[in-house]
């Protein structure tokens, strides 16, 4: 079993910096293979909720991939979709949640879909933070997921290393000379039964 998380702080500066520490020491402690990715952030938000400043929230796209099943079990509190792909066929998983600290409880639970789904053998799942999607080029276009989907699909016999590198290629191509106001980040699985 393998826990897979991507997170993302509002706002910029040491206080995001702080939230997102905290945050990585709290999925250290909740992350166990007796956990869903539902219960995991549930405890999260009920902890950190009191402790984080009122106007700041934490997405996260928590994931529980399970090779013996071969499954994964994942909950969305208000990050980026799940990207899988297999050969030609491409899908989105957006399950429902809100952010992290947007509300103590009984908001953030009800609103909290937890889903799962079958692995098969070469699924390539891509996890990854808005940086990507709503960076912007010299003509103020984003990004975009369709461009983000094309750049795998294309590549998607390279191994993870190489779709890696040339995606972050393609970044730069797109973004020119254009400041990056947010962080990129990703994680690429490819699934091999």
């Amino acid at each position: 079993k393998l826990f897979v998380v991507v997170g993302d702080v509002s706002g910029k500066g040491l206080s995001a910096s702080f939230y997102m520490s905290k945050l990585q020491t709290m999925i250290r402690l909740y992350c166990n293979e007796n956990s869903t990715p539902k219960q995991i952030l549930s405890e999260i938000n009920k902890r950190i909720f009191n402790e984080i400043e009122k106007n700041s929230f934490i997405t996260v796209l928590l994931a529980l991939i399970d090779t013996e099943k071969e499954e994964i079990k994942f909950c969305r509190a208000g990050h980026t979709p799940l990207l899988k792909f297999n050969n030609t066929s491409y899908e989105l998983y957006q399950p429902s949640g809100i952010g992290l600290g947007l509300d103590k409880s009984e908001i953030f639970q009800s609103s909290l879909e937890e889903q799962t789904i079958q692995l098969y053998k070469d699924d390539l799942l891509f996890f990854f933070s808005d940086g990507i999607t709503e960076l912007m080029n010299n003509d103020s276009e984003l990004y975009g997921i369709q461009r983000l989907k094309s750049i795998i699909q294309i590549n998607i016999k390279s191994n993870c290393k190489d779709i890696s590198k040339l995606l972050l290629e393609d970044i730069q191509l797109f973004r020119k000379d254009t400041p990056q106001y947010d962080d990129i980040t990703f994680v690429i699985i490819n699934y091999n039964s």
